[in-house]
């Protein structure tokens, strides 16, 4: 039997989109792997379902890695999936969405009715609860923002081997469930500018955006460097924002967002 699904981007971390509303696909982690193959299947980074939410919400997401393991949330993933619920899905003609994810309850927002979608982080917790100072001679920081990160500054992002050190830290034994690492360059200070590459955990390797390893780094500049408000965040798949307040109560997160195509897919076994 095929499935429909939708090929998503948001800033170059791609997604297969599914809508299970009707609650007819279960996915293994066979096939998630198999979908998310570059040569094989129709490649990804993750694979998204959109499902009835069960708490009263507009919609539930889950989130599958390209490994084939469920992760606790996707930064890049809501944007997609919010994008999903109101352009193509049209959900609702309100352009504000409240959603759940295996662990929280986010909020996400159409900007200007475009295909930029803006979220409210909600998960911020386990800040600097494990030392990772060793592992940087700048900044350094461990928390959650909806899954671990380790967040270390560098002076050049493009100097740094970010698959192979990124590999070793992700499978550190300090980190019982792994981490996603990142690796941040700042590039101007007084006005809040950075860059930012990742080592995404499930995916393992880099990743050309990674939405909750952008708050984590925003969140540690906010701790560390003291700054607050707009952020400006040059990743590998292009320019975004983070947003933040001094008591880091009002996290956000925003980019465009891309549909390429869609089709259907027998997602085998």
């Amino acid at each position: 039997m095929g499935y429909p699904f939708y090929k998503y981007s948001g800033s170059g971390n791609d997604f297969v989109l599914f809508d299970n509303r009707d609650e007819s696909i279960s996915l293994t982690p066979s096939q998630v792997r198999n979908l998310c193959k570059r040569r094989e299947g129709v490649g990804a980074d993750g694979v998204l379902i959109l499902n009835k939410s069960t708490k009263g919400h507009d919609f539930s997401m889950r989130i599958w890695n390209a490994d084939g393991s469920e992760a606790e949330m996707c930064g890049n993933g809501s944007r997609a999936i919010v994008h999903y619920a109101y352009h193509i899905a049209k959900l609702k003609s309100d352009t504000h969405f409240v959603f759940d994810t295996m662990n929280g309850i986010y909020e996400g927002d159409i900007v200007d009715k475009s295909n930029a979608v803006k979220i409210k982080m909600t998960e911020l917790y386990d800040v600097e609860a494990i030392n990772v100072s060793d592992l940087s001679s700048k900044l350094a920081m461990y928390l959650n923002t909806g899954v671990p990160h380790c967040v270390l500054q560098v002076n050049s992002v493009e100097d740094v081997k970010v698959e192979r050190l990124g590999s070793v830290i992700r499978n550190d034994v300090r980190f019982p469930n792994g981490t996603n690492v990142d690796f941040f360059e700042v590039v101007d200070d007084k006005n809040q500018v950075l860059k930012l590459r990742v080592y995404e955990r499930g995916v393992e390797a880099e990743t050309l955006c990674c939405g909750t390893g952008i708050m984590a780094t925003a969140v540690t500049c906010a701790k560390k460097l003291g700054w607050s408000g707009e952020i400006t965040v040059h990743a590998k798949g292009g320019l975004l924002k983070a947003i933040v307040d001094k008591k880091l109560t009002e996290l956000y997160f925003q980019g465009a967002v891309q549909m390429m195509f869609e089709g259907t897919v027998e997602c085998g076994r």
